[in-house]
């Protein structure tokens, strides 16, 4: 197996998550956060899914282009998959040696980075993020909730 396929498959044990949590949130509850300091829930969602995709893009050397803009009526599970989808793409272009090159993200982390540290770096993020997607959507009644990793 190749390791961007390797990858792919760690990525989505907890991307799957991710979706699962934002296809619970309501379009009246795109507003909602916790407390007045946290990010409304649709903006996290959009953190989440725009910084992975960010991550992805530049392991390619491409510069990342939002795939939605602020106006975009999109509903947050149709951005889940399509952000979802083109991240796949993005990482299912690498071959197994492009994992050891070096990206150049001083400006964002301050050093540089292999692909491999960069991706996994996007994935440690994301479940940061998808940690705090559990406390939202429980505060927004749901009960019923996944493991924080899908391992099918």
């Amino acid at each position: 197996m190749s390791k961007s396929a390797r990858f792919i498959d760690y990525f989505l044990s907890h991307r799957k998550v991710t979706n699962e949590l934002t296809a619970k949130i309501d379009r009246k509850d795109y507003t909602y956060k916790p407390t007045p300091s946290s990010m409304e829930a649709q903006k996290l969602v959009k953190h989440i899914f725009e910084s992975t995709y960010m991550f992805a893009s530049l392991a390619n050397h491409q510069e990342p282009v939002p795939l939605f803009n602020e106006e975009d009526e999109a509903n947050l599970t149709e951005q889940a998959s399509t952000y979802t989808e083109k991240t796949i793409e993005m990482i299912q272009q690498l071959s197994d040696e492009d994992f050891q090159q070096k990206i150049d993200v001083s400006k964002i982390f301050g050093k540089e980075l292999s692909v491999s540290e960069l991706l996994h770096t996007a994935v440690d993020h994301e479940i940061h993020h998808k940690g705090n997607l559990f406390v939202y959507v429980r505060e927004m009644g749901h009960t019923d909730l996944p493991l924080y990793v899908n391992t099918n």
